[in-house]
């Protein structure tokens, strides 16, 4: 169930060329944020921010998230013209992934719940 698990982990924020700490403060949050509703316990939760140096980039702000949900990696990604939005936005990824990923253990767990035991041949 979403928000059963508590996960107060450090999210790891790596820059690449010139990013305003504000941004590095957003993506922290945000990935926060997604882990509050994490199905499952998170070991890893990193951040990548990257402005490419091509003013004719119509999207230069990249963003990439990353966690690791009790051992499955997930990840999402996105660039927008301002870095704001790429967080916003691959955060919203993330949280979409992890929901799909709960709903499929929950179906899962349902399945296997629901299925009868194997018999037994007599000896």
């Amino acid at each position: 169930m979403p928000g059963t698990v508590a996960n107060q982990i450090d999210v790891k924020v790596t820059t690449v060329r010139n990013v305003p700490q504000a941004d590095v403060r957003r993506a922290r949050e945000a990935v926060s944020r997604v882990l509050a509703h994490a199905p499952r316990p998170v070991h890893y939760a990193a951040a990548t921010l990257n402005v490419l140096p091509d003013p004719a980039a119509p999207r230069p702000n990249l963003v990439s998230l990353r966690i690791d949900l009790d051992g499955i990696p997930v990840s999402a990604y996105a660039s927008a013209a301002a870095m704001s939005d790429a967080v916003a936005l691959a955060a919203a990824r993330l949280r979409a992934r992890t929901e799909h990923l709960a709903k499929y253990w929950e179906t899962r767990r349902a399945a296997a719940a629901a299925a009868p035991a194997p018999r037994r041949a007599p000896h």
